[in-house]
């Protein structure tokens, strides 16, 4: 009885944040992520089969889900989708596609993903708005600028707090200078080990990128530089990937 007052203690913290955040939905929104990791010989097949999935249900105008999809240059593709609450994990995404397109023909579709990858799980994270720099309005897509680059910070529970103030530092650094790169910061949350904070920054391409993230570099260098070491100060591991949206592996109902 003691090991699960524990365990129901534990889920109940988990759980906090995803509520708070629901009920606060101007500051933050949750995301499901589903990841595949892709043997590298089998992206091809892999794509074509994310690009069937699509076709069906565009073809039976399924409702009951959306998703975005990001591929990185470490074979991994992201499936990204908006959520509320964990309610929303109790809905059969797929109802409409298995009564229409018939249960066992939808079956043999998603397995056919089987053997194009060794790992595949599900996650959420949550984009903390009032950390992110975006004037013109926050946005996961942007017109033109579907390169990503993507910073993870790992920090540890001691050094949350002062990652996060020099978060705070790192924005009033770029609105000081009216900076023309803008992020988006996601926090780990439900189905992670450990803590990490990603900054996603949105480029037309890795050499646009590069030349954007130089001359942002000179012109606000005096104030970014120690704000980089105090952000260095509070990471135990830092890691960087890039990739693209990827619109053809994406979903978005008709309504």
């Amino acid at each position: 009885m003691k090991n699960l007052k524990i365990s129901l203690l534990t889920l109940v913290m988990t759980l906090l944040p995803l509520i708070s955040f629901a009920q606060d939905s101007k500051d933050y929104q949750a995301y499901w992520i589903h990841e595949d990791r892709v043997k590298p010989e089998m992206r091809e097949e892999y794509e074509q089969i994310a690009k069937d999935l699509v076709a069906a249900c565009t073809e039976h105008n399924v409702q009951e889900t959306q998703w975005l999809t990001m591929s990185l240059n470490d074979n991994s593709y992201l499936y990204i989708t908006p959520m509320q609450n964990f309610a929303e994990m109790d809905i059969d995404a797929f109802a409409t596609l298995s009564e229409k397109m018939g249960k066992d023909k939808m079956s043999a579709l998603f397995e056919r993903f089987n053997t194009t990858y060794d790992e595949h799980g599900d996650y959420v994270v949550y984009l903390n708005k009032g950390l992110s720099y975006m004037p013109g309005g926050i946005s996961q897509t942007i017109e033109g600028q579907n390169y990503r680059t993507l910073y993870y910070n790992y920090v540890t529970p001691e050094n949350n707090k002062g990652f996060v103030a020099s978060l705070k530092k790192l924005k009033a650094s770029f609105e000081k200078h009216n900076s023309k790169i803008h992020y988006r910061v996601y926090k780990t949350g439900f189905g992670v080990m450990g803590t990490y904070y990603m900054i996603a920054v949105a480029g037309e391409s890795n050499l646009e990128s590069a030349k954007r993230g130089d001359e942002n570099w000179e012109l606000m260098k005096d104030d970014f530089e120690p704000v980089l070491k105090e952000m260095r100060k509070y990471t135990w591991k830092t890691d960087e990937k890039r990739g693209w949206m990827r619109e053809d592996l994406g979903y978005i109902p008709a309504k």
